[in-house]
């Protein structure tokens, strides 16, 4: 359906199925009609669905009625539980312009298997695409399976403590929502003149995002990571999930991040203060705000050089517009999608 112009898909599909009462919500609401009854006719024992007569008038009942079924769940509770094609098709408006809005987008990526070949052909897309290498004995079978791998953890962890939304809280959902756009990063971290061996930040990382897949992946190249969260019992999900996963390279820290590199009495702690290469984030808070938390965690110029190596550098996710002091400090802006090789639109998020 995804690929039918939205008026020919309406004109194609016959409902076979007991639909719920939140479909018929979901189909009216595309309608503008101020009730299901008044636009459609459901009956239990035939299924079918008759449509507003204003759209029925100029169409054969030929024209409109096909062969093409669809079932919908009888036990559905939300539009969640509804087929992704059937929930872009009605979130369109009957006489709307049939682009694809940004949920309609989200809804058809997560509708990719996981775990199937087109997730991983996807994967090696990106890593071809941004020209990253392999080291030792990685090839994207194996990085795509470590990513399965936490994608059940954090799925498995979810269930008992909420590290991400629960609503929707699926395999596909946690590895479109929350995986990938993490694994988005990885060419911007590496984007340095020493790449090897870097010493990564994560500012409230909550359920591990972005820092838990970077790491994953970053882990043969000697990066360390230090996730930061002030949530005591996420960071318990977060180290519990790295031992699962035999991350040796990541450690938490339970706190607020303006405490990790000044004691009370006001001196430096030299385990954290200009000791990291990239401080990550993930809408945590305004980035203005977070910049002055963050800043004395990474590595400075000084006289004209850098203490160690180059200076440090924050990557964040964010969404929405960027006022113009902050529009006028950073150094690159790009969507996710891009990064991803999706379709525009499929995330509201840049990096």
């Amino acid at each position: 359906l995804n690929n039918i112009n939205i008026m020919n898909a309406i004109r194609m599909i016959t409902l076979m199925a007991c639909i719920p009462q939140n479909v018929r919500q979901l189909m009216a609401s595309a309608f503008h009609a101020p009730s299901p009854q008044r636009i459609i006719a459901i009956s239990a024992r035939g299924g079918a669905a008759c449509f507003h007569s204003r759209y029925l008038a100029s169409r054969s009942s030929s024209d409109f009625l096909s062969t093409y079924q669809v079932s919908f769940p009888t036990c559905a509770h939300d539009v969640s539980s509804i087929p992704s094609s059937i929930r872009l098709l009605f979130s369109t408006r009957l006489y709307s312009s049939p682009t694809q809005s940004n949920n309609d987008l989200a809804i058809i990526a997560e509708e990719i298997d996981p775990y199937s070949e087109e997730a991983k052909e996807a994967l090696s897309k990106f890593y071809s695409e941004n020209e990253i290498e392999f080291v030792e004995n990685e090839s994207i079978d194996t990085i795509h399976d470590s990513l399965l791998r936490l994608t059940e953890q954090v799925l498995s962890w979810n269930a008992r403590l909420n590290l991400v939304s629960r609503k929707d809280c699926t395999a596909s959902v946690i590895y479109h929502r929350h995986v990938l756009p993490s694994v988005a990063l990885l060419p911007l971290i590496l984007n340095t003149k020493n790449p090897e061996r870097l010493n990564v930040v994560d500012v409230g990382t909550g359920g591990g995002f972005p820092g838990l897949p970077l790491a994953l992946l970053l882990q043969k190249r000697g990066a360390q990571f230090t996730l930061v969260d002030s949530v005591q019992k996420k960071l318990i999900a977060v180290s519990e999930m790295a031992a699962e996963l035999d991350m040796t390279n990541v450690r938490v820290h339970w706190g607020r991040v303006e405490e990790m590199y000044m004691d009370d009495a006001g001196k430096k702690i030299r385990e954290h203060y200009g000791r990291y290469d990239v401080c990550l984030g993930r809408s945590v808070t305004a980035l203005p705000r977070f910049c002055g938390w963050v800043s004395d965690l990474l590595k400075k110029k000084k006289n004209g050089g850098a203490e160690e190596g180059e200076e440090g550098r924050l990557v964040y996710i964010i969404g929405g517009e960027l006022d113009d002091l902050v529009e006028s400090r950073i150094v690159q802006d790009i969507p996710l999608d891009q990064l991803l090789s999706r379709p525009e639109g499929t995330s509201d998020k840049r990096a």
